[in-house]
């Protein structure tokens, strides 16, 4: 594929900056699975788009002015790994996050089928038994 798979991550990203949910969902598998970054406390999988809907509600709910830019993306065979930079300040302690974070999407029939977030690049190379 040629940038189909980086196009389609690329447009999810535009669609929830937009706050597009509809738009963001028809890019998103009924059946994806979404998995949190591995070192969270009670980290567990999300399921469908109630999940997605679910994970996107309780991770950007505990921030005051939460943002997300995607640094650079990569195509690794169906995988699209990306980069990005997430920066905001959390609700109840007021403490800020500039963060790094790196995803590895799934796709699978032109649609984001998996969704796993990874604290870095390494991490996420590991995870899907892959190196640099």
């Amino acid at each position: 594929m040629s940038r189909e798979n980086l196009e389609l991550v690329q447009a999810a990203f535009d669609a929830y900056s937009r706050g597009d949910e509809p738009a963001l969902l028809e890019l998103v598998a009924a059946d994806v699975v979404i998995t949190q970054f591995p070192e969270q406390v009670d980290v567990r999988d999300y399921h469908g788009h109630e999940g997605f809907r679910q994970v996107m509600t309780e991770w950007i709910g505990s921030w005051d002015d939460w943002s997300i830019e995607i640094l650079g993306a990569r195509e690794l065979g169906d995988l699209v790994l990306a980069t990005a930079r997430q920066q905001g300040r959390g609700v109840a302690s007021g403490a800020p996050i500039d963060a790094w974070a790196t995803f590895v999407f799934t796709v699978r029939e032109g649609l984001i089928a998996r969704w796993q977030m990874f604290s870095s690049e390494e991490q996420a190379l590991h995870a899907v038994g892959l190196s640099e």
